[in-house]
């Protein structure tokens, strides 16, 4: 027996320390930058609008390069693009805190949003080709529950750095750690030699996925304010299918395409990544939209709402390792299902007990929901990975990563939008039953509290503070009600996925 296979050696224990700072710190980024947008908004004395795109800019680089930077990883070696991408990120990072407008850390974070697609493929490359098929689901596992950890830490720690230091100190948070996951990478972490022969760069394919990538992600990011029927969001969504169709065209008859036929052709992987979708919008809706509630009906702060959301990514964090033991024991069909079935489970609790008045409602739905993230995300990232070849693992891993960013960025448009029109019915009705006649602009205040980022404060200014205390148990019912809605979409949408995972993932190999 090979030294690797007779268990976790220390030269692999470090490899997985290495490769999960590296997860760690994106996921942390991603996480406590939010806290932070606030301070940056009243720092540059920009708008909301604008600084938002210093998390939308990071993730739209993120989902549109994180195929072509797995492919990159199995061509060019995981262990060299995983030095270019902390160098990237680390760089970017440095920018970013040290931006004097606006515009220039929306422009870092789009680069570091760069890096992190090339983070992500090569670290996943790196750990599933480190071990043996036995401890691949373990693996997985324990890289995921790493971003667990780090999406839990994440608010804390953008909080505490925000509110000790600046938002700033987020930024530089990452330089450090970074440069300890580079120096352990180069010492340490031995690369299999698995890597692609094919050398060749298909700048078409590059082109056009990524154009199409790009106007799907942006009409979905922006589909809210235009509405789904606007001409930009049309246009847009056509651009997308055209690009899209370009691509596939293309790949098909080129030689050394960007996602060549064996993966393009691959039954098992495609169907298996068609579940990441109906998995994940569930859970970016929670992470939206519990915050926004304790927020607006329990008075937290943003760093109190964060901690919220602690019960379910720590669950999370903590199941992930472990559901690669149960996935190597049950298969994929039954992992992936009970992740499905416990995340149906999770919303359904949220949706009736989590919205009354107290946050201790809401906490057996976070933690069975965050045991099915534990569950379904690793299983289905393993059992794809698995049906490829080993050298285009990191390609592999890319594209399912992009299938749950676009997915669920898909699925939370469509629950948001749900859930808008939703409430936008509801208020009314309330307000005829209550007999207030508002005018345009206290209907606008009190749509903007429910829907956008209107404080109370700004409510009770608008509508005055008798009125606000009449209507406030309404608007919470109507702001639960949307939900409901929304939610009860994604709970369909998950409950589908469980009955598809039945009919078309294979069960374990006798």
């Amino acid at each position: 027996m090979r030294p690797k296979e007779a268990g976790m050696t220390g030269k692999l224990i470090l490899t997985f320390i290495a490769m999960g700072i590296g997860v760690m710190v994106i996921a942390v980024d991603i996480a406590a930058i939010n806290v932070a947008l606030p301070s940056v908004e009243k720092d540059f004395r920009t708008t909301i609008g604008t600084v938002e795109w210093v998390v939308n800019g990071y993730v739209l680089a993120w989902a549109v390069l994180m195929v072509t930077c797995g492919r990159l990883a199995d061509m060019f070696g995981r262990r060299k693009v995983f030095f270019v991408g902390l160098v990237v990120f680390g760089a970017a990072s440095l920018a970013g805190a040290l931006a004097h407008d606006s515009g220039v850390l929306i422009a870092a974070r789009v680069v570091q949003g760069t890096g992190a697609a090339l983070l992500w493929p090569a670290i996943l490359g790196i750990v599933y080709s480190s071990v043996p098929d036995t401890q691949k689901g373990l693996a997985v596992g324990l890289i995921l529950g790493a971003a667990g950890v780090g999406n839990a830490a994440g608010p804390l720690l953008g909080g505490f750095l925000t509110e000790l230091f600046s938002w700033r100190a987020v930024l530089y948070f990452n330089i450090p750690f970074a440069f300890v996951a580079g120096l352990i990478t180069y010492f340490v972490v031995d690369e299999k030699e698995s890597r692609e022969t094919e050398r060749n760069i298909d700048y078409i394919g590059i082109l056009t996925v990524s154009l199409s990538l790009v106007s799907l992600l942006y009409a979905v990011n922006q589909s809210t304010s235009w509405g789904w029927t606007s001409g930009r969001t049309l246009g847009l969504l056509v651009l997308f299918i055209i690009f899209l169709v370009i691509f596939i065209m293309h790949e098909r008859r080129t030689p050394g395409a960007l996602i060549p036929e064996d993966v393009m052709n691959n039954r098992k992987f495609m169907i298996t990544g068609a579940m990441m979708p109906l998995a994940v919008p569930a859970f970016f809706s929670i992470l939206l939209f519990v915050p926004q509630y304790l927020e607006k009906f329990h008075g937290y702060s943003p760093v109190d709402s964060g901690a919220g959301l602690v019960p379910m990514l720590l669950s999370f964090a903590l199941t992930a390792p472990v559901s690669g033991t149960i996935y190597n024991r049950l298969g994929p069909r039954w992992s992936i299902f009970t992740g499905m079935a416990l995340l149906s489970i999770g919303t359904v609790l949220i949706l009736f007990f989590g919205f009354g008045d107290s946050y201790a409602g809401m906490v057996p739905g976070l933690i069975i929901f965050g045991i099915g993230v534990g569950f379904s995300i690793p299983s289905i990232t393993t059992a794809a990975v698995g049906a490829v070849n080993e050298a285009r693992a990191s390609l592999a891993g890319g594209i399912i990563y992009m299938f749950e960013l676009a997915g669920g960025a898909l699925g939370l448009a469509v629950i948001t939008t749900i859930f808008t029109d939703a409430v936008r019915k509801d208020v009314d009705l309330k307000l005829a039953g209550l007999g207030f006649d508002l005018t345009g602009g206290e209907k606008a205040g009190l749509l903007d509290f429910i829907l956008g980022s209107g404080s109370r404060e700004a409510l009770v200014n608008e509508l005055g503070p008798d009125k606000v205390n009449t209507v406030f148990l309404h608007v919470r019912e109507s702001f639960v009600s949307g939900l409901q809605e929304g939610l009860g979409v994604a709970t369909v949408v998950l409950v589908l996925g469980a009955v598809l995972t039945f009919i078309f993932i294979e069960g374990k190999k006798s």
